[in-house]
């Protein structure tokens, strides 16, 4: 029995994590229930999602910016960016809703990651681009030199994925993902081999000294150091990766303004080629 100061069930607050478990049981027995979805599967158009967001008072907008992050989620995958295990996931992607069409933005990020990441398209989709770091011997040259001090950190991955998918007519959903698989099997690779060498230096000292146990602390010991170099090396490589996939992101949403010099140049450059 309730009292005129129990709440009433409309009057009852939900905190966010609550309301997040209704919203989506709410759907799942929405869904459920609508016998055209049942004749289909589970599968649901994007008309049908926003007609079904639009009924429970979600923003268009925000659905269809759900719906080109959940595409870029199989291309990308899901980057852990607060973890830094050793052995967690190697790749590393960041993402952002910008202003702009898809199409342009993909020249766009194409025309960056050639021109200041060392890196060319081997796979190309319509909303998508798989790029890997050029091969050329001056390619690598210029690499291992630093020149620009660019740091050409994402070299290091073995391919970089670029995905867009469009939100509404004026915004688009960029999604990029770098794996790092390659780089961290070369990092792990210092641990092994310290462990390895500290196991052949522990052999004279189990064999020969009155304490055979002594031969298990060089590889221990060295074992120790290597795994701690490699992860220090790892959470770095991550960091600066990060770092420069969002730096991608940023430069695409606010474009660098060509300077002074740049603009005389190209109106020099334009009025003395013939007209086309």
């Amino acid at each position: 029995m309730t009292t005129p100061s129990d709440p009433t069930p409309s009057e009852r607050a939900l905190n966010r994590a609550a309301l997040e478990r209704v919203l989506a049981r709410a759907m799942e027995l929405h869904v459920r229930g609508d016998d055209a979805v049942e004749a289909r599967g589970d599968e649901l158009s994007e008309s049908r999602v926003l007609e079904i967001a639009r009924e429970v008072g979600i923003a268009p907008e925000a659905v269809r910016q759900a719906i080109a992050e959940e595409r870029a989620r199989g291309p990308l995958a899901e980057a852990q960016r607060e973890s830094d295990a050793m052995l967690g996931d190697p790749m590393v992607s960041a993402a952002r809703v910008v202003a702009g069409v898809p199409e342009a933005l993909l020249g766009r990020l194409e025309a960056m990651l050639a021109r200041d990441e060392s890196l060319t398209v081997i796979r190309r989709y319509p909303d998508r681009l798989v790029l890997e770091p050029k091969r050329g011997v001056f390619d690598q040259v210029a690499r291992a030199m630093d020149l620009g001090g660019k740091g050409y950190y994402l070299t290091r991955s073995s391919e970089v994925v670029v995905s867009v998918g469009a939100v509404d007519a004026r915004r688009t959903h960029v999604a990029l993902a770098a794996d790092l698989q390659p780089a961290r099997s070369r990092q792990l690779a210092t641990p092994i081999v310290l462990t390895v060498l500290g196991v052949l230096a522990g052999v004279p000292l189990a064999v020969l000294t009155l304490y055979p146990l002594l031969g298990a602390l060089p590889p221990i010991v060295l074992g120790w150091v290597g795994w701690l170099w490699a992860r220090n090396a790892w959470r770095a490589l991550r960091r600066q990766t990060l770092v420069s996939l969002e730096r991608l992101l940023d430069r695409l949403e606010f474009p660098d303004r060509p300077s002074p010099t740049q603009q005389l140049f190209e109106g020099l450059t334009r009025s003395l080629l013939p007209p086309k």
